[in-house]
């Protein structure tokens, strides 16, 4: 664990390139922010009340206009002193001063902001494990998830379900006391069935949430098909960019090239690699390297994009291709149709649907239109596979969640089963035994191997 009597610091903005000048954001917390505020800006910035001020920060005879923001303890993020210098500047000048504010403080280690948040009682663990959420969100709605669990959603849950377990625990332990005088405060029927209520109801948290383990990687989409089939000119025209070599050369795409590619409500790593087939036979190394890493990438992405060139005439060597692949999820797309007049694209596309057994997408690197609607396509796909049609009313819940609300659902229903027993004292034990599992999902009596698991996976800065 670390010391949170230090005072800490780091950067809490995306970290940018060596010649990139973007917004960068310093962060300091603890109880030496007043000195460092003071030294960053030769004294003519006085840490006080809660607010925002334009000033200069000089380090080594730079001076850089900032906007310093106060958050005087405890109501700020991590409940100590917190203060935030904004400014643009290249990545040199932003480590010059970041050095300068270590002078008198320690860096942050990785989700240590929160891990204080957390601590000082500013937010439960599961707020404090949906900051990390938050980050690593790859889409909108794992996005949204995330919030709510942030904004207490899971443990509001959790909590209304706890306190109708503490009124049935309470009847029966308070039965327990008059067990000799023959009173009986609730049946034993009655008792079981609203146990078992609770259990359906926890039950039901975890059927509607999603697994955020699953969100972590962003989905991967990978472009396959014939050489020369168009593959590396839709993977510049989807990324708006020049990422892959066009040529009119066989087999230009040798290596798997990665990039992220953006979406209005998600984003997915889209690669190209070596047309498969194109090497067949090749005594080369690196051809058949090639032609063994696309195979393995393509069978690894979450959704294959198979490119059929529709100005071509033979589809055989498209279907010996596509039978060396299996795709958890292909999306037939056919390229080049501005070669082919309108007439052509309809017969074709009816031929080769017919033949791929799959209702293909026509495109045109020169169309823009034809790139937005292939990319609202993959986005659609890539929502679908990652949670369904509801997921926008979801709760991102991780492991320790699911297994905190596991074990009571387990304890719970064998609880259930004991009153009906006449078993009362055990199923009290069952019952407790379910109520602490739940606690410890925003419980504070948490040990320190615990915290650091779960805060070792934050970035530094958050």
């Amino acid at each position: 664990m670390y010391e949170i009597r230090d005072t800490i610091s780091a950067i809490s903005s995306a970290l940018g390139g060596l010649s990139s000048v973007g917004r960068t954001i310093v962060r300091v917390s603890g109880g030496g922010v007043g000195e460092i505020v003071a030294g960053l800006t030769d004294g003519k910035f006085v840490f006080g009340g809660r607010g925002v001020k334009a000033s200069a920060i000089v380090v080594d005879g730079i001076s850089v206009d900032a906007a310093i923001y106060s958050f005087p303890g405890p109501c700020s993020y991590t409940g100590e002193d917190i203060a935030e210098f904004h400014f643009y500047a290249g990545q040199p000048v932003v480590e010059a001063v970041l050095q300068k504010v270590l002078e008198q403080c320690r860096l942050a280690g990785p989700g240590e902001f929160t891990l204080r948040a957390y601590l000082n009682g500013k937010i439960d663990l599961s707020q404090a494990e949906a900051v990390s959420q938050i980050v690593s969100s790859s889409n909108k709605f794992q996005l949204s998830a995330a919030e709510k669990l942030l904004a207490g959603k899971l443990c509001e849950s959790i909590g209304v379900i706890g306190g109708q377990l503490l009124d049935i625990m309470s009847l029966i332990e308070a039965g327990l006391d008059f067990s000799e005088e023959d009173i009986e405060l609730v049946s034993g029927e009655k008792a079981a069935a609203t146990i078992r209520e609770i259990a359906s109801r926890l039950q039901s948290i975890l059927d509607s949430s999603l697994r955020y383990e699953e969100l972590i990687d962003i989905p991967a989409v990978g472009l396959a098909g014939a050489a020369n089939a168009g593959k590396s000119s839709l993977m510049n025209a989807m990324l708006s960019a020049e990422r892959s070599i066009i040529s009119d050369e066989f087999g230009t795409t040798r290596d798997v090239l990665t990039e992220v590619l953006e979406m209005d409500k998600s984003r997915c790593a889209i690669f190209d690699c070596a047309g498969l087939g194109c090497y067949r036979g090749s005594e080369d190394v690196l051809d058949r390297l090639g032609q063994g890493a696309a195979l393995a990438a393509l069978n690894a992405a979450d959704l294959v994009i198979f490119c059929a060139d529709v100005s071509k005439d033979d589809y055989s060597e498209d279907v010996s291709i596509l039978n060396q692949i299996a795709p958890k999820e292909l999306m037939l797309v056919l390229t080049k149709s501005d070669q082919v007049s309108g007439e052509a694209v309809v017969e074709k596309t009816a031929e080769l649907e017919k033949l791929f057994s799959t209702s293909p997408v026509v495109t045109s690197v020169v169309d823009e239109t034809t790139i937005m609607n292939l990319r609202a396509k993959v986005q659609e796909r890539l929502i679908l596979q990652t949670a369904g049609s509801e997921i926008a009313d979801r709760i991102a819940i991780n492991e320790r969640h699911r297994s905190a609300v596991n074990e009571a659902i387990m304890n719970i229903s064998d609880g259930a089963d004991e009153v009906l027993k006449g078993n009362d004292e055990v199923a009290a034990m069952f019952l407790r035994t379910g109520y602490e599992a739940l606690a410890g999902i925003e419980r504070e009596d948490i040990d320190e191997a615990i915290l650091d698991r779960i805060f070792s996976s934050f970035c530094i800065g958050k």
